[in-house]
């Protein structure tokens, strides 16, 4: 059975209260991207529809957008990262194997 490929990691140690996660793979690297990208998009729209005098509408689709790339977010490293070991415990495996 081979391990399991995780996309995201733990920032800090387990004995450390704080749960951030950073991305140690492509596809974290990815993940980051449409989400930074989404917000990117949501940020255009609330722009283009006040400029339009639409501000309430760019309001609702930017928070809509944030909400909802947030949640993917979210989900998406908590589903896809890696409870225990540490950013700096791959990159240490990665100088090991090179």
């Amino acid at each position: 059975m081979s391990e399991r490929e995780y996309w995201f990691a733990r920032r800090f140690p387990l004995s450390d209260g704080r749960q951030a996660f950073a991305p140690v793979n492509w596809k974290g690297y990815a993940v980051s991207l449409v989400f930074v990208s989404a917000l990117t998009g949501g940020g255009v729209a609330f722009a283009w529809l006040g400029a339009k005098h639409n501000l309430f509408m760019g309001v609702m689709v930017f928070a809509a957008v944030a909400l909802l790339a947030g949640a993917w977010f979210a989900l998406t490293a908590k589903a896809n990262g890696d409870p225990i070991r540490t950013v700096a415990d791959y990159k240490k495996d990665k100088q090991q194997r090179v």
